[in-house]
């Protein structure tokens, strides 16, 4: 009798325990993962989204560049063979916040900041930029004709380009000035208008950080890179945030990638 009574114990805190299982697994679902857009390059897809992929638990950012997709859908022929992994980091908009922004010149890694001259700090920011040997664009809406660029070389020093999602009167705004251009969305439609008038022209090709956490980005770093094995060095855009810092500085130094400038 004794034995009988254990058996019947065990068994049925076993069956509780299966049932417990089966019934956890039937409804816990998976977590969602970000979801990137293939690119158009013929050969040259992105790895695919799978195991490893962050948690897509994030905020979504709530600017301008939120609305693009996170790779561009541009053709760009692809190399015959595998490339060194090489990522140009653009850091974009700043001059709101030195204290926040500053954090990027810790990283030692060529980076170029885009700034807003009408931000409070714009000129501490260019002018921290400047002595850290990084490139700077300036930020506009509008084309900029000589006044506004006169105006933005008085509220921040000198600078190296200009910086806008509205790619339509650039180059003849920009020839021969000696500046170059920054495609923000990354799919001018004008590009050859760029080349014939002698305006270098520089197209993203990777937003990071459309969400705030530090997995996400890092995601999207990695994703990066791997475009670059196959296209050569790829623009980057990223926020100038403290989640976008922390998983570039984790990428630096975890990642074997060369951080290189615009040219």
């Amino acid at each position: 009798m004794r034995n009988a009574f254990w058996l019947i114990l065990i068994a049925g805190a076993l069956a509780a325990i299966i049932a417990g299982f089966v019934g956890g697994t039937l409804q816990t679902k998976p977590p969602p993962v970000a979801q990137l857009r293939r690119t158009a390059v013929r050969g040259a897809p992105l790895p695919p989204v799978g195991a490893g992929s962050p948690r897509e638990e994030e905020s979504r950012a709530a600017d301008a560049f939120a609305q693009d997709d996170v790779v561009v859908d541009r053709k760009r022929a692809a190399q015959s063979e595998w490339q060194p992994e090489r990522l140009q980091i653009v850091v974009a908009i700043c001059g709101t916040s030195v204290a926040a922004e500053s954090a990027f010149f810790r990283l030692k890694v060529p980076l170029t900041f885009v700034v807003d001259p009408a931000a409070p700090q714009a000129s501490a920011v260019a002018q921290l930029a400047r002595s850290n040997g990084d490139e700077i664009f300036v930020q506009t809406d509008d084309p900029p004709y000589p006044q506004s660029l006169a105006a933005y070389r008085h509220a921040i020093g000198t600078f190296d380009g200009i910086a806008s999602r509205n790619a339509a009167e650039m180059p003849m705004a920009l020839r021969g000035t000696g500046l170059a251009f920054f495609d923000e969305r990354g799919d001018a439609a004008n590009a050859l208008t760029f080349t014939s008038l002698g305006v270098p022209l520089i197209q993203r090709d990777v937003t990071a950080d459309n969400r705030s956490g530090a997995g996400y980005v890092r995601f999207m770093l990695e994703r990066a890179a791997a475009l670059s094995r196959r296209l050569g060095p790829v623009v980057v855009l990223m926020r100038p945030l403290p989640s976008s810092y922390s998983a570039l500085r984790d990428f630096v130094q975890t990642h074997d990638v060369r951080m290189i400038a615009l040219p």
